[in-house]
């Protein structure tokens, strides 16, 4: 039968994805592997997850520390440890954040086990030698200095010192840390959390059960030993802070309040709320702020999510001479929110760009991983995503309106202008 090209597909709503969950295996008793083979080319990704974020000690010395992780070893040094890795058609990467570190490595199936080799051996045996260090040190104080003279980074350290200063999280780096910490600091993190720290291991890659039996060989001596307890109390005073930068034609704002992550109830109609006021290109504060006032190249919101709480923020950067005027335009924007009811065609808009940007983010084994591990760390599984799905499609004006009034309230926002 041939295709009759004057008729437009049927369109239908989407109930439904069909992910891959990955097969879950046991390093230890603390230490899982997960991985997902339908793959259909020869890559290979393997992180490496440990519990090494910031949390675990001063900020500087886990960023330090992970940024080290190759530094060298009694028989080799970074150089040659790299170029290793380099021959091979390999990639490592190190990412840290508050609650881990993520080491990454990017290889193809023939030469993925050679790396990891590599990667081991010299994650396991790193001597932190004085040059390395020094020069690594340095280089965090030039980036340091660098960031402190942009306003965007004085208005986000602010921000999160007044909403999680009581917490972990919200420790900052100062100059002073540069000149204190040490090698043996990094030396002592290193042994507490990354040869005795592995949380998990992700490997999406089409390998062979033997392949991946070697995998878990060669890290099971990294299996972590203890888990770890992350704060889960939270509580801040609203208030405007304003931090000084002489000189300086911009101003950043951050503006926002603590909340919730996606365990809570209320998290997946907010994120509509938050999709709608700034949280795409065609969003209010978008059309508002940028398009009708000219004020910005950019501003946008969204949640940040912690293992046992989050907190929205709305961000940009905006002329000292207009930055009074866009927090009096935010402010409108989001009283709009609380008195008028979306209109329908807008709110059906941003259903469909939301489940859209859900499916494009889902597209792939490499993916799929992230997916999954996006809910996991929370206890769920990917069932999950035709909640999402359903909330996003049913979700009503009025609702809508009462999460702006509930979470909203100008009175209960830190408001910050640098």
């Amino acid at each position: 039968m041939s295709l009759d090209r004057t008729q437009a597909p049927a369109i239908g709503q989407i109930t439904h994805v069909d992910f891959v969950a990955p097969e879950k295996r046991q390093i230890s008793a603390l230490t899982d592997l997960l991985w997902i083979s339908q793959v259909d080319d020869e890559a290979v990704k393997l992180d490496l997850v440990f519990d090494a974020g910031t949390l675990q000690g001063r900020k500087i010395v886990a960023k330090l520390t992970a940024a080290l992780l190759l530094s060298g070893t009694p028989e080799k040094s970074s150089t040659q440890i790299s170029s290793e890795i380099d021959g091979l058609g390999g990639f490592f990467n190190v990412e840290t954040g508050h609650e881990e570190t993520v080491v990454t490595i990017y290889a193809l199936r023939d030469t993925v086990m050679q790396i990891l080799e590599i990667v081991t051996e010299a994650l396991g045996n790193c001597t932190f030698p004085e040059t390395e260090f020094h020069r690594q040190l340095q280089q965090a104080k030039q980036g340091f200095l660098i960031g402190m003279q942009k306003v965007s980074v004085l208005a986000r350290r602010a921000f999160v010192k007044q909403l999680l200063g009581n917490t972990g999280y919200g420790t900052i780096t100062e100059e002073t840390d540069f000149e204190t910490v040490t090698r043996a600091e990094v030396a002592a993190f290193h042994e507490q959390y990354f040869l005795r720290g592995l949380a998990r291991v992700c490997v999406v890659g089409n390998l062979t059960e033997q392949e991946i039996e070697a995998i878990m060989h060669h890290v099971r001596p990294f299996s972590r030993t203890t888990t770890t307890a992350f704060p889960n109390e939270f509580s801040y005073q609203p208030a405007r802070i304003d931090v000084q930068k002489p000189g300086s034609v911009q101003s950043a704002l951050r503006i926002g309040r603590l909340l919730f992550n996606r365990q809570h109830p209320d998290y997946l109609e907010f994120s509509v709320l938050n999709t709608i006021l700034g949280g795409y290109f065609g969003s209010r504060l978008m059309s508002n702020i940028r398009e009708d006032k000219g004020y910005t190249y950019g501003i946008g919101s969204g949640v940040l999510q912690l293992l046992h709480g989050g907190y929205f923020f709305i961000s940009t950067e905006v002329g000292v001479d207009v930055a009074e005027a866009a927090i009096e335009e935010v402010k409108n924007e989001i009283v709009r929110l609380q008195q008028e009811r979306i209109p329908e065609e807008e709110l059906n808009l941003v259903r469909n760009y939301a489940i859209g940007k859900l499916l494009k983010g889902s597209d792939g084994p490499f993916a799929m991983m992230d997916r999954y591990l996006a809910v996991e760390r929370f206890g769920m599984d990917l069932s999950h995503y035709d909640a999402v799905i359903q909330i996003y499609q049913n979700c009503t004006p009025e609702r809508l309106q009462e999460l702006a009034n509930t979470y909203l309230k100008w009175e209960d926002l830190v408001v910050v202008r640098s």
